[in-house]
């Protein structure tokens, strides 16, 4: 009698493959998953467009009172310029207003009148000149107001010292980065006038540097000046050694503090250089930086100005000079510089 096999004694839909199993189980976590992230799927999307329309208006708003607050600032800055500039101005006519009357406006003297006219010009030309020294070349005034007739010793002082005062803060700014390093020529020379005393004041000197003495390695040199002065001429390099001068020093007038200078631009060999004309001009005490220099064909730009004066009768007589390179593509309040911002024209491609 056959045995009945295993496989017919088996219930239907008993037999199971493992490989099934998961594969189901698999499916049921991915439709679980799924919908848990169709419920989610809409408030996040909410919430993240919510953060992100909050951070952009947040970043708006604080732009907006970021340019507001520019434009109040610039307003204010605008305003008091205004301010400033308006102030200025009346307080310019003011002053030259007096400056340009005739002779025959004079002030009252005596216990209820005012200073006479030649005193308050001089007053009048001071303030002028410490409030509007960077806008205006004012050594033409000051010197007609020194010369005038009526005008006292003292007075002639004062503003020759005002001068000075407003030589040193044109050249502070200058001095501040002509500092040069070991090895380089100096950006600022101190020269010193010293007078033969036994000869009158009023007599016109020149001024030469002794042969027994060279040229400072710190930036300072002493000339003696006579009418018959002898010795070495006074030769000057730019700092970036592209410019020689020889500045000759004559016509030195004592008792009006005027110097005259005569400058020549010389070559690699030390001749005077051709084609380019020497440099005239008087030194006075009311020679300025921003308006009293001069400019080579290197681009270089230097200047002399009197910084010190000294005088005793019989004993001392002191000119103190001082030189000066100005810095590289110094441009001076008063010389605006014109740019209109043209790019350059490519070069045309030959055939």
């Amino acid at each position: 009698m056959t045995e009945p096999s295993d496989k017919a004694a088996s219930p239907p839909g008993a037999e199971s493959s493992p490989s099934g199993s998961r594969s189901a189980g698999w499916r049921a976590n991915a439709r679980f998953a799924a919908d848990i992230v169709n419920t989610l799927a809409v408030p996040l999307l909410t919430i993240a467009a919510t953060v992100v329309g909050l951070y952009a208006t947040n970043s708006l708003k604080q732009r907006e009172i970021a340019i507001a607050t520019e434009s109040n600032r610039q307003s204010l800055r605008n305003q008091r310029e205004e301010s400033e500039t308006n102030l200025r101005s009346a307080m310019f006519r003011e002053l030259v207003g007096p400056l340009l009357q005739g002779e025959q406006v004079r002030t009252a003297t005596g216990p209820q009148g005012d200073m006479p006219r030649d005193q308050r010009l001089a007053l009048l030309a001071e303030l002028l000149t410490l409030n509007f020294h960077e806008h205006f070349e004012l050594g033409p005034l000051l010197q007609y107001v020194d010369a005038l007739p009526g005008q006292t010793d003292e007075t002639r002082a004062r503003l020759r010292s005002t001068a000075r005062r407003v030589i040193s803060r044109q050249l502070a700014p200058m001095l501040s980065v002509t500092a040069a390093g070991p090895g380089s020529h100096p950006g600022f020379l101190e020269v010193s006038l010293n007078s033969d005393v036994q000869q009158p004041p009023e007599a016109l000197q020149s001024c030469a540097i002794p042969e027994k003495e060279a040229t400072a390695a710190s930036g300072a040199i002493t000339m003696e000046c006579s009418t018959s002065a002898q010795g070495l001429p006074w030769r000057v390099t730019s700092p970036d050694g592209r410019d020689s001068l020889q500045v000759n020093i004559r016509a030195v007038n004592w008792p009006v503090q005027t110097v005259g200078i005569y400058a020549l631009v010389l070559d690699a060999s030390g001749a005077p250089q051709a084609n380019t004309p020497p440099i005239e001009f008087t030194l006075s005490p009311y020679s300025f930086p921003f308006s009293d220099n001069t400019l080579l064909p290197s681009g270089n730009r230097f200047g002399i100005y009197l910084t010190r004066f000294d005088m005793v009768p019989d004993v001392l007589r002191v000119m103190r000079l001082s030189f000066v390179w100005f810095p590289r593509n110094f441009e001076p309040p008063r010389e605006r510089p014109f740019d209109l911002d043209v790019g350059t024209i490519p070069p045309i491609a030959g055939n």
